[in-house]
C-alpha cells in the first residue's frame, strides 16, 4: 500500500493515464472494497447511457428487454472490465475513462481524480453548483474538518523528534497525499464562499481567487 501511494505521488509523469487508473482500480479490488462484476455493470450501464451508439467503440453490451440478454450482457460485461484489471488486454479506450472513474468506490475514485488532475499540475475541485443541498454543502465542512485531522495524524510521526529529514521518507508519501486531499476539498469550500460573496456583493477588493505566489 505505502509503495502504491509512493508511486502514485513520485512517477505519475511517467505512468500512463490507463495505468493510474487501474491502478487505484487493482488497489480497490485488493482491499475488498470493489467487486469486479458489480462494478462492471455499474461502468457499463454509465458508459451506455452517456455515449452515444454511433460514438461507441467499448464493446460492451446493453441488457436488452428479456432476463436471458440481460444475464448475457451482464457476464459478457464483467469479461470486458475484469480483462481490463487485469491487464489481459492492453488498450485502455479513451472514451471509457469517465464512467470508469466515476464509478470508482471512495476514497479510491477522489484519489484516482487527484492523481489524473495532477499529471497537469492541477487539483480536482467540484464545481460548487454540483452540489447545492445543504446536507451536501454541510459535508463539505465535515470532509474538511476529517481532512485536517488526517494531515496532523500524517504529519506527526515526521515532527515527532522536531525535524525532517531523510529518516522520515517512510511516511512523507503519506503525508504529501494527505495534504493533497487537504487542498483539494479546501480549495472546494474555498470556491463556494468566493462564488457566494461575489453573487451577494459583485467582485470587491477583499474576495479575490486563490493565485501562485
Amino acid at each position: 500500500m505505502g509503495y502504491l501511494i509512493a508511486m502514485s505521488y513520485f512517477q505519475l509523469q511517467t505512468e500512463p493515464r490507463s495505468r493510474t487508473m487501474l491502478r487505484h482500480t487493482r488497489q480497490a479490488v485488493s482491499d475488498r472494497a470493489l467487486n469486479v462484476l458489480a462494478f462492471s455493470e455499474r461502468v457499463a450501464d454509465r458508459y451506455l447511457s452517456a455515449v452515444a451508439p454511433e460514438d461507441r467503440v467499448v464493446g460492451l453490451k446493453e441488457q436488452g428487454d428479456t432476463m436471458a440478454t440481460a444475464l448475457a450482457a451482464k457476464k459478457h460485461n464483467g469479461i470486458v472490465v475484469d480483462r481490463l484489471i487485469k491487464g489481459v488486454v492492453k488498450t485502455f479506450p479513451a472514451d471509457l475513462e469517465d464512467a470508469w472513474v466515476g464509478e470508482l468506490p471512495q476514497p479510491y475514485r477522489q484519489r484516482c481524480e487527484q492523481d489524473l488532475a495532477a499529471r497537469r499540475g492541477l487539483l480536482p475541485v467540484k464545481d460548487p453548483r454540483a452540489s447545492t443541498a445543504p446536507a451536501q454543502q454541510g459535508g463539505e465542512l465535515s470532509a474538511l474538518l476529517t481532512e485536517v485531522g488526517d494531515v496532523a495524524a500524517a504529519l506527526a510521526p515526521i515532527f515527532a523528534d522536531g525535524k525532517v529529514d531523510a529518516g522520515d521518507m517512510p511516511y512523507i508519501a503519506h503525508a504529501l497525499r494527505q495534504l493533497g486531499e487537504l487542498f483539494t476539498v479546501g480549495l472546494q469550500l474555498h470556491q463556494r464562499l468566493t462564488n457566494v460573496a461575489v453573487e451577494e456583493k459583485g467582485a470587491t477588493p477583499s474576495v479575490a481567487p486563490l493565485r501562485r505566489v
